[in-house]
């Protein structure tokens, strides 16, 4: 057995605490949660951290725990910004952890601060002194700081890093690549965040973490190295148990070789990936953050122990940790309204489906919103709670715009269809001829981006505007 071979055995056999000495994995994950308050020094808002930021945060970390880690190397992107790779302990086993390839992915680079904070924070303890005398920690916290500046997914030639890992034509690339030749690590963290239109599963909520047991190959060879990251997989999923209940997932199985994932795990350095996904509500950039880094440092911590809790995850239940699954989310869902969509035609029930626009999904950097679907939508879901709509009217807006509702009513009023109240003497029925007037062009169907104007009607039969919907969102209408 050659040294390499050996060290990665050791990551798997050789004895170390007994794994019935301690907590359950979900009990580890939950004593992380609670402790990552007191860390935390990240930004509660990673989308707009930038790499001056970084660079500050570094060197207060490095003035505040001297000798904790040290600045390896360096490189220069595109634009001339400093690359940095640090190193952080002293073991004999190697790690090699890079986030932020893609700009616009910045909850890793967030989440390394925190790990490193974490290390000072508790530099005296015996985890602490156990992790960095097993392991070196070889850390790249943003590899592409010209897209995170632009927040895209790009570097500044426009080339994603991602798949230049055999062309190697981005500094990056280079860079990525001469690092893992250097040091050889055995075992490596890609980490990204994922677009958040997918679920865990065909049933499950919006994925909030997935990973990934990098392959190597197109037949999905298994190997002692494949063995390790789906452990490692499989601990993540114990760790963040109480927090990731039917949003924790397995991401896409496919080989692309050009992929630095992919390549790691061919050269030699057996790859983890980590895609941070989407949570609901306030604060969630920062949810993210914190489930990331249990991931993170937990994880880790299995790695410096060997054989103590990591040996006995069996890496079978890899493929039963669910898949991300497409197409069954859409950002909001207008459901069970009366269609009116501009062509004449009479009010017809349906759900309307929306889609925002999102510059890595849909690469148009769209703020506004448009139409994806309408119909029955009964089996399709949303990130987050959509208005409550049901049995209002839904017509397409004046020309597409609900800023010409105003000239289209004191039109109506002129001919003596509008009440004192500002109710539209009108039947549903009667409605179809004056959106069909009003709307224009601007039909209610698959890819219409314009507002919409929802009615509800009134006990005397007529119909009131009750809202608008700009851009995705609800708005109250102004009563007269």
């Amino acid at each position: 057995m050659n040294v390499r071979a050996a060290i990665l055995a050791g990551a798997l056999l050789v004895p170390g605490v007994a794994a019935s000495a301690e907590p359950p994995l979900n009990k580890a994950g939950e004593a992380l949660y609670e402790r990552w308050p007191s860390i935390r020094v990240s930004s509660p808002t990673p989308s707009t951290f930038r790499h001056a930021e970084l660079e500050k945060a570094l060197e207060a970390l490095a003035a505040k725990y001297p000798g904790l880690f040290e600045t390896v190397t360096t490189a220069t992107s595109n634009e001339g910004r400093k690359i940095r790779l640090l190193r952080a302990g002293t073991g004999p086993r190697k790690v090699l952890l890079w986030t932020q390839m893609h700009g616009d992915e910045p909850t890793g680079t967030s989440a390394i601060l925190d790990l490193l904070s974490d290390l000072g924070v508790r530099s005296g303890e015996p985890d602490t002194k156990e992790l960095l005398s097993s392991l070196t920690l070889y850390v790249i916290p943003m590899l592409n700081p010209d897209g995170s500046e632009r927040f895209v997914r790009w570097n500044a030639q426009g080339i994603d890093i991602n798949r230049d890992a055999l062309a190697l034509a981005s500094p990056e690339a280079r860079f990525l690549k001469s690092v893992r030749d250097a040091h050889e690590p055995y075992v490596g963290y890609n980490l990204h965040n994922q677009f958040n239109r997918v679920t865990a599963g065909g049933t499950g909520g919006p994925v909030s973490l997935a990973v990934l047991s990098v392959p190597f190959d197109e037949a999905f060879t298994a190997s002692p190295g494949r063995t390790l990251t789906k452990r490692l997989a499989v601990a993540i999923q114990d760790l963040l148990a109480p927090y990731t209940k039917d949003t924790f997932a397995r991401y896409k199985t496919d080989y692309t070789a050009r992929a630095f994932g992919d390549s790691m795990t061919r050269w030699g350095t057996p790859t983890l990936l980590i895609e941070a996904g989407f949570l609901p509500g306030p604060g969630a950039e920062e949810q993210l953050v914190r489930l990331y880094w249990v991931a993170r440092r937990g994880s880790l911590q299995l790695l410096a122990r060997g054989q103590g809790r990591l040996g006995s995850v069996k890496e079978a239940r890899y493929d039963a940790i669910p898949l991300n699954t497409e197409g069954r989310l859409y950002d909001v869902i207008l459901r069970d309204l009366m269609v009116v969509n501009g062509r004449g035609l009479a009010p017809y029930p349906a759900s309307i489906a929306l889609l925002r626009g999102n510059r890595r999904v849909d690469g148009d950097g769209r703020g506004g919103a448009y139409v994806r679907e309408v119909g029955d939508l009964a089996e399709f879901a949303t990130p987050e709670p959509s208005p409550a709509v049901s049995g209002l009217y839904a017509a397409p807006a004046p020309g597409g715009d609900a800023e010409g509702w105003p000239a289209v009513l004191d039109g109506l009023a002129a001919r003596g269809l509008v009440t004192e109240e500002g109710a539209l003497r009108l039947k549903a029925e009667d409605l179809t001829k004056e959106v069909a007037a009003w709307a224009g062009k601007s039909i209610l169907e698959p890819g219409y981006g314009g507002d919409l104007l929802l009615f509800r009607t009134t006990r005397e039969g007529g119909l009131v505007l009750d809202a608008f919907v700009r851009k995705g969102k609800l708005e109250t209408a102004p009563r007269r």
